[in-house]
């Protein structure tokens, strides 16, 4: 089994790539790619690259399947250069399936699993059961801005973006989804649909809190102006919104500046961890690249949380090891790609790709 779960890495690796990492059981000679700074005395030997797989359309987001023998992988179709702009293309993104082999390598078993969506994102495992979504489904932030048609031109109609979870189950099978735009509960809360619905992250209680990155809403005519920030969705909640029902115990909204990227749940403190991507976008960013860790009660408070460390760049993907060491990927592009990591009570040192 690998060491670590996989993270969001399109933009730290080649584009198209999906780099695999380990962060323990070779020696520190092993004929690999050895991370150039851990913490010294704290991991056991270093973090190596196991394999890098080249056979994706910019991939977002991959995930582990709950019984850990599969992985999935976001194809995000994303088009234009990073630093001059770029837009996810409408309809061309889909989902990959692989098989984690005895040695922790994986292969491919369907590249094309689920097509004909617009920017699949983050992903995440729903850990208890509700009437309508079993335990293990899989559930997708997709239907995002900056959006583009296949010309590569700017869409300017509101009602193409159509952000929403989509859940979905390891044979491929959707099971339903959860409207995040227009129309939404989710804007009749906030007043905006959610413009960039970006990462989640489920508890152990299986409520999932879900990122909108606000970027993109100004292409469309009119635009949107949408709050970057942090949801929260009841587990209870999530039949009543699959179908198109007010939930009793609705959505929760807190708002964090620096536009939200990543998101996860610490499985060991069980605080809810963001982070911040604005420098990538030039937006601000009172971070520079930071990180929030949120409690249950911040959030039904609407208070922003502790600031736990900062001026990392553009933080992009954030993910935990089953200890609790938290990963985070970095893409500002006048900064070298790098995941940095946080042991508990210490701030980041960095793996650099």
């Amino acid at each position: 089994m690998l060491a670590l779960r996989f993270i969001q890495l399109s933009k730290l690796a080649a584009v198209g790539s999906l780099v695999a990492l380990s962060a323990f059981g070779l020696p520190a000679n092993a004929d690999r790619v050895v991370a150039a700074e851990i913490h010294g005395g704290v991991h056991p030997s270093p973090a190596v690259i196991l394999q890098v797989l080249k056979a994706f359309d910019n991939p977002e987001g991959a995930i582990f399947s709950a019984d850990g023998n599969h992985v999935f992988v976001s194809n995000s179709a994303e088009a234009g250069a990073l630093s001059d702009g770029f837009g996810w293309v409408e309809g061309a993104g889909y989902i990959s399936k692989l098989e984690v082999k005895a040695n922790g390598e994986l292969s491919m078993v369907t590249k094309r699993l689920i097509t004909g969506i617009t920017a699949p994102l983050g992903m995440g495992i729903l850990p208890v059961a509700t009437k309508k979504f079993p335990a293990g489904t899989i559930f997708l932030c997709t239907g995002s801005a900056p959006l583009i048609d296949s010309d590569g031109q700017a869409v300017k109609n509101r009602g193409r973006m159509r952000s929403k979870l989509l859940a979905f189950n390891e044979a491929g099978e959707v099971l339903g989804e959860i409207d995040t735009g227009q129309g939404s509960v989710f804007e009749q809360i906030n007043g905006s649909p959610i413009i960039l619905i970006n990462a989640l992250g489920f508890d152990t209680d299986g409520n999932v809190y879900v990122t909108d990155s606000a970027i993109g809403g100004d292409q469309f005519d009119p635009p949107f102006e949408g709050k970057g920030g942090l949801w929260m969705i009841p587990h209870s909640a999530l039949d009543a919104l699959a179908d198109e029902r007010a939930p009793s115990d609705p959505p929760v909204f807190v708002e964090i500046p620096g536009n939200p990227d990543g998101v996860e749940v610490s499985p060991t403190d069980g605080k809810i961890y963001v982070n911040t991507v604005g420098a990538f976008a030039g937006l601000t960013d009172p971070a520079n690249g930071g990180v929030y860790a949120l409690s249950k009660e911040d959030i039904a408070n609407n208070n922003l949380g502790q600031m736990i460390d900062g001026d990392m760049g553009a933080l992009d993907g954030l993910d935990f090891t089953a200890g609790g060491v938290m990963l985070n990927a970095q893409i500002r592009g006048d900064i070298p790609g790098k995941i940095t990591v946080n042991c508990k009570g210490e701030l980041a040192t960095t793996l650099v790709l």
